[in-house]
C-alpha cells in the first residue's frame, strides 16, 4: 500500500508545477503572463510582514504589500515586471518559517465596465 508522501512524489516527479506551465517561456501568453503582482501562498501563520518583505526586497522596489497575519497568502506589487518575475523564479519553493513559498502571477485586473466606457466616450 502506497502511502501520501509516495503519492505527492509522483505528482512532483512526473508533472510540471503550475508556475512551470504558466510561464514556461517568458514571452508565452497564458492565463497568468508574468507581470508586476504576485501571490505568495503556503506562508506559516505567524510570519510577519517584515520577514517576508525582506526575501523579496533584494529584487526590487515593492509598490505594495497586501498582507494580513495570520493568513497562509500575501500580494506582493513590484514596481517593474522584471523584478516580480526575478522574485519567482529565485524564490519559488524556498523555505521561509519551514515553509516552501508557493508563488504565482495574479490575474491582470481590467478596469471596471463604467470606467471603459467613460474612457472609449473620451
Amino acid at each position: 500500500m502506497s502511502g501520501q508522501g509516495e503519492r505527492d512524489r509522483f505528482r512532483r516527479d512526473y508533472h510540471p508545477s503550475r508556475f512551470e506551465d504558466k510561464i514556461g517561456s517568458r514571452n508565452s501568453s497564458n492565463n497568468n503572463p508574468p507581470s508586476r503582482r504576485l501571490w505568495v501562498g503556503n506562508l506559516s501563520h505567524g510570519i510577519l510582514e517584515q520577514d517576508l518583505t525582506h526575501h523579496f526586497l533584494p529584487f526590487g522596489e515593492l509598490e505594495s504589500v497586501a498582507f494580513q497575519p495570520g493568513r497562509s497568502y500575501a500580494f506582493l506589487n513590484f514596481k517593474r515586471a522584471d523584478d516580480a518575475f526575478a522574485a519567482i523564479k529565485a524564490l519559488q519553493g524556498f523555505p521561509i518559517a519551514g515553509n516552501p513559498l508557493r508563488i504565482e502571477f495574479t490575474k491582470a485586473v481590467s478596469p471596471a465596465p463604467n470606467l471603459l466606457a467613460c474612457l472609449l466616450r473620451s
